[in-house]
């Protein structure tokens, strides 16, 4: 079947309208995900920055 040549543009703007809301979607599936992963590492990066802090503080008091 043959699409007129009337609905090749219609089309185009269609698939790419697809596209972007594709885009957006995994984007924000990224990002919610990203944030969701640095919620729950929070703690234990902060105990580790706070392992560092005191090692710095024996190594420098010696």
């Amino acid at each position: 079947m043959k699409i007129p040549k009337f609905f090749h543009p219609i089309l185009g703007v269609m698939a790419g309208a697809i596209l972007f809301l594709t885009g957006i979607a995994i984007l924000t599936i990224v990002f919610v995900g990203m944030v969701k992963a640095a919620n729950y590492a929070a703690p234990y990066f902060a105990e580790v920055v706070k392992g560092f802090h005191l090692l710095i503080h024996k190594i420098l008091s010696l």
